[in-house]
């Protein structure tokens, strides 16, 4: 059976025309899409009748349809609000389309090294779980143009930036399968976590800081490696640890040791004053107490009546 994923003639829609996606921080997206696929059944042919039949979806249970199933898929459902969302659509020569509305939960690989600069690429791989190539071949109907909507998605996290539809063939012990992969690279917004993080201010302190990276590993997956937004982190502990260091050696200065110092030095001038003019007083003693006596030998005058005179002796010796 030759197995066609992709865009049919005179069908509206595509193999994968996304309406919802959005990426969880653990490691895995959630897609909503219309998932169409085509096969010729020639036990259906009905060339008297030049129309296209839209079945209901019951009669798919009646029908033989593809094992088809995503490789990376972790949890999918078919919505069916009113009825299950299916739709058969049969043509003459005995061609099936086969159209499903289902949201699935798929698993990506992400390289959080450069968090949240990074860039990530996405696949969504289907493939048959049971037939191998010599039963049934894959292949994207339409080449590129097979997967639609990609364009019109928006994110709150991420922009899509490139999409590629790959078919290659594996091997596994149960034979060979062709699969088919629809590769999207994402990049990440910084604009949220530029809000989310801001530069460390005045105001930021440890306990804010702790609280940001706490945050933030609760809401990314555990993984080995240093991630860029780690390194921003510690940079911003390391500016806050620093401003701390700088208020405490600050006020040490202006109002611990700086006081104390100039205390100290201004006991020490008033102590050296103290000391010079008790020097200078005891010298003025040594100087003016033998020539007293010696006066009050010769003239017997008292050492009152003399104070005065000799006082003025020394005040006219010093100015000469």
């Amino acid at each position: 059976v030759t197995f066609g994923c992709g865009k049919w003639e005179n069908s509206p829609g595509s193999l994968c025309w996304f309406s919802h996606c959005w990426l969880t921080p653990f490691g895995d997206y959630t897609i909503t899409m219309y998932f169409q696929q085509s096969w010729r059944d020639k036990r259906l042919a009905y060339n008297d009748l030049p129309l296209n039949l839209t079945l209901d979806n019951r009669v798919a249970d009646q029908l033989w349809l593809p094992d088809t199933y995503f490789l990376n898929d972790k949890k999918s459902f078919l919505h069916g609000v009113t009825v299950k969302n299916r739709m058969i659509r049969l043509h003459p020569d005995g061609t099936v389309l086969y159209g499903l509305r289902i949201t699935t939960t798929a698993a990506c690989m992400m390289d959080l090294r450069r968090y949240p600069l990074d860039q990530q690429n996405c696949t969504l791989e289907i493939e048959s779980y049971g037939y191998t190539v010599d039963d049934i071949v894959f292949f994207w109907q339409g080449n590129d143009s097979a997967v639609t909507g990609m364009e019109v998605l928006e994110l709150p996290q991420f922009t899509i930036i490139e999409q590629r539809l790959v078919s290659r063939e594996v091997v596994f012990t149960t034979g060979s399968y062709l699969r088919l992969s629809l590769s999207f690279r994402i990049k990440r917004n910084i604009g949220y976590f530029i809000l989310a993080c801001p530069l460390p201010t005045g105001v930021t302190t440890v306990l804010t800081m702790t609280t940001i990276n706490t945050h933030l590993r609760e809401t990314l997956p555990k993984i080995p490696y240093v991630k860029a937004i780690d390194v921003y982190l510690m940079g911003c502990f390391v500016f806050v640890f620093l401003a701390l260091l700088e208020y405490a050696f600050v006020n040490y200065i202006f109002f611990g040791r700086g006081p104390r110092q100039q205390k100290k030095q201004s006991e020490r001038i008033s102590k050296a004053n103290n000391e010079r003019h008790r020097y200078e007083e005891k010298r003025v003693r040594e100087q003016v107490c033998p020539l007293l006596s010696l006066c009050q030998e010769n003239w017997g005058s008292p050492l009152g009546e003399l104070g005065g005179a000799f006082v003025l002796l020394l005040d006219t010796k010093d100015s000469k």
